[in-house]
Order: structure tokens, then sequence, then C-alpha cells
């Protein structure tokens, strides 16, 4: 089932790449970075909306799940590039945390402008990768 799953995950990434080509980039080593950044605003979206009782978050898990699979998908050839698993993953985290506080500043932010601002870079960051995977 392994390499059924590799299969998969590497012809959604030929698909997603071919059809929205502005939206990933062509190195590997960037590919990897965007989905591994994409996995993690879309971890602190799925908390924040627990948490805030906004929305279900199946949406948000299915697209994670899927930016999981397109990291399994890539990693030998990012690997090949030079990225190992914990840089892999500090990018993740890196990438949760920007948008965790984010999130956080445009629920709970005193300064209207200041949240209204934040809310617009999180939606602007989490509409690129959405831009990569369906909704």
């Amino acid at each position: 089932m392994g390499a059924l799953k590799t299969f998969l995950s590497g012809a959604l990434v030929a698909l997603s790449v071919a059809s929205v080509a502005d939206a990933a980039p062509a190195q590997t080593a960037e590919r990897v970075r965007l989905f591994a950044s994409c996995a993690g605003r879309l971890s602190a979206t799925i908390e924040h909306g627990w948490l805030t009782n906004i929305g279900d978050g199946r949406t948000e898990q299915r697209q994670r799940r899927g930016f999981e699979d397109l990291i399994a998908a890539i990693l030998p050839d990012a690997h090949a590039a030079g990225l190992d698993g914990p840089r892999i993953l500090h990018q993740r985290i890196a990438a949760k945390f920007a948008q965790a506080q984010l999130l956080h500043t445009a629920s709970f932010h005193r300064d209207t402008r200041r949240a209204a601002h934040a809310r617009e870079l999180a939606e602007r960051e989490l509409a690129r990768c959405t831009a990569i995977l369906p909704r």
C-alpha cells in the first residue's frame, strides 16, 4: 500500500503543479518548503478554529493531509536536495507558529486596524496553500 500511496501522491503533485504552475515552485527544495509551510499553517488554522469554535476544520484537515502526502511523495527528492526531516519539520513548525500569531492578533487584538491587517495576512498566506490543493 505504501508504494501505491507514494505513486498517487506523486501523481497529485504532478497534477497540482501542472494545474497551478504559478502557485507551486519548480525547485524541489522550494516545493517541499512550501508544502511543509502549508501543512503548518493549516494546523494552526485548525487549532484556532477549535479554540474559537469557528468551523469544524474538516476541509483544513483534509488539505493538511494532502500536504503531508505531498511531503511524503517528494521526500526522496528533498533528501537529495539537502533537506532532511528536522529541517522540513522546522519549516512546518515555524509556519504554524507564524500563522497562529496572525490568527491570535486577528481575533483578539484591541487595535482594529492591526487585527484587520493580521487577518488579511493570515488569509493571504492560507490562500497560497489552498490554490495548490482543492477545497
